[in-house]
């Protein structure tokens, strides 16, 4: 496993480490304060958010043949939310509900530290998260997914006037658009899903112009999020999972970009 390139300018904006499990149903919001204090002092600033769903990658059928659908849920209780923990410096969050756990790296002007770096801050948390719950009787967590997520931002005028020139950028994922006289491209957005072979999980990218964080003008946004199953057809591990899923996202990221976007990132050796 090898750790991510180093540049002195990359367009990543955040970077997230995740676990899935099956549900601590006896998990409270009651629980986040105790939490809170098990994570340390460094954590000091709360927030609130609606749970995010849970992701199961299977194979039965081909990815491209899943109709949309609208599911319908029967809770006797309100259901917990998402509880988000940032620290001091407010470039780390850690995200917890009942199905997940989750450690974010966010850009706050310093370079992303190393893949290395991260997993290490990730499974130190994730132990403390671990040893809370069966401390406190909610159970031992049974994973079932791992996750791992980079957002790469790159601003207009900065790297682009119109989205015909996305191409430019990442040709890997864009390829060169022709239109009738007197058209201008406004807008495009794309999806993309890739089986890791041989179904160990997926790679998603989804592609769109937008805004990140309080940032003013508009940007091209990509997500690129690796997912799979742990035990039995996945990975053995939840270690080996985040490993094959930083390896496959960071050889796309290469292989998708253009020769003068990485030489715009300033790539050493």
């Amino acid at each position: 496993m090898s750790d991510s390139p180093r540049f002195q300018n990359p367009p990543i904006v955040e970077f997230v480490l995740g676990v899935q499990f099956s549900p601590l149903t006896k998990l409270t919001t009651g629980h986040f304060g105790l939490l809170w204090k098990v994570l340390g002092d460094d954590w000091t600033i709360p927030e609130d958010a609606p749970a995010i769903e849970d992701q199961f990658e299977r194979f039965e059928r081909p990815k491209w043949s899943h109709r949309p659908s609208v599911q319908l849920r029967m809770e006797k209780t309100m259901p917990v939310g998402r509880f988000v923990l940032k620290n001091t410096r407010e470039d780390r969050l850690v995200q917890v509900q009942q199905t997940r756990f989750h450690l974010n790296w966010r850009k706050t002007g310093e370079l992303k530290p190393g893949y290395s770096t991260l997993i290490t801050e990730f499974e130190t948390t994730l132990k403390k998260f671990q040893d809370f719950t069966s401390s406190t009787g909610l159970g031992d967590l049974e994973f079932n997914q791992w996750e791992i997520t980079y957002v790469d931002s790159y601003p207009q005028k900065d790297y682009w006037e119109t989205p015909a020139d996305w191409s430019k950028i990442l040709p890997g994922l864009f390829g060169t658009l022709s239109a009738a006289d007197g058209l201008i491209l406004e807008h495009r957005a794309a999806q993309w899903s890739f089986e890791i072979q041989p179904k160990r999980g997926r790679l998603h990218i989804a592609a769109h112009p937008g805004r990140w964080g309080d940032d003013e003008g508009v940007s091209l946004l990509v997500n690129t999020t690796a997912r799979g199953p742990i035990g039995k057809s996945g990975n053995a591990s939840l270690r080996e999972g985040l490993d094959l899923g930083h390896e496959v996202a960071v050889q796309s990221f290469l292989k998708t970009a253009s020769p003068e976007a990485t030489q715009r990132w300033e790539g050493k050796a």
